[in-house]
């Protein structure tokens, strides 16, 4: 047989069917980007999550206005049928996937308890905290207006006076919304908590004429001096969360009780749970 007559149609056919199966794969890949991405979107919608998405393959990479959006972005569309990963990306670039806990955030690992998701326990004592100055916080924790905001507050129409019957139904609506859950021993929300607080943000924008203080509450574990301060770091960051998601800030201000006023005497790991709390204080 001679091979210079046989070989080339051969090589011919191999190419022909290399381009045809590379053209399949291309268009494969970008059915599955295309119905990922519509898959993705519509379950941040669903979410009520404002996030950008982009697809290589079923890896997908999520981009938000802010480090927590992104990682609860990213979870939601790591949930979504067929995806195979999916990164989260803030303001500042890649944000540490899988972990609620930024690192700048992150402390020392305290004793654990049996069943105990948010138990506290003391932090090292070489934390630097931060002053009312440089908070923007008053001497007992109640945030202060800026010079800007205080300025569009007198451009804007003074907020209608809430009636008393206004306040009780605000009130009430308020008591209804689900404990908020931080990460043990931090300010850092849980991904419950983050829903909770946008649960909060809907109720308070069904009463824009209230406002109302956000007080943080910590059980006994730890000093009382770290309980006074992480219960301030948790309403204030509680307060943050709201204006994020749209609430006006000077209808909110905030206030830490540590573990000054327990709800029930501790006798029990649920006692302390029930006294970790975060309650909304419509104000007169």
């Amino acid at each position: 047989m001679n091979l210079k007559v046989v070989l080339p149609p051969v090589i011919i056919v191999v190419l022909g069917l290399g381009a045809i199966s590379s053209v399949q794969n291309t268009g494969f890949r970008e059915h599955i980007e295309s119905t990922l991405t519509e898959s993705a979107q519509g379950a941040l919608s669903a979410a009520g999550i404002d996030a950008d998405v982009a697809f290589s393959g079923r890896d997908a990479d999520v981009t938000a206005p802010s480090d927590a959006v992104a990682l609860e972005a990213a979870d939601v569309v790591g949930g979504v049928a067929g995806v195979r990963a999916a990164a989260a990306y803030g303001p500042d670039g890649l944000v540490s996937a899988g972990s609620d806990v930024e690192p700048a955030e992150a402390e020392a690992a305290e004793p654990a308890e049996p069943a105990e998701e948010e138990t506290e326990a003391a932090e090292p004592t070489g934390e630097a905290t931060a002053s009312p100055e440089a908070t923007g916080a008053t001497s007992d924790g109640e945030t202060e207006a800026t010079e800007d905001e205080a300025a569009e507050e007198e451009d804007d129409e003074p907020r209608r006076e809430p009636t008393r019957e206004e306040r009780e139904e605000a009130q009430e609506d308020l008591v209804e919304i689900p404990n908020i859950t931080f990460v043990t021993d931090s300010a850092e929300l849980t991904e419950h908590g983050r829903k909770v607080v946008r649960k909060a943000a809907e109720v308070l924008g069904e009463h824009p004429e209230v406002e109302v203080r956000i007080e943080g509450h910590t059980d006994s574990v730890g000093t009382d001096e770290h309980n006074q301060e992480l219960s301030e770091r948790r309403a204030e960051k509680v307060v943050d969360e709201l204006v994020q998601q749209g609430v006006e800030r000077d209808r909110l201000t905030w206030k830490g009780f540590g573990e000054s006023e327990p709800l029930v005497v501790p006798r029990t790991f649920d006692d302390l749970e029930k006294n970790r709390r975060v309650e909304f204080k419509v104000l007169d």
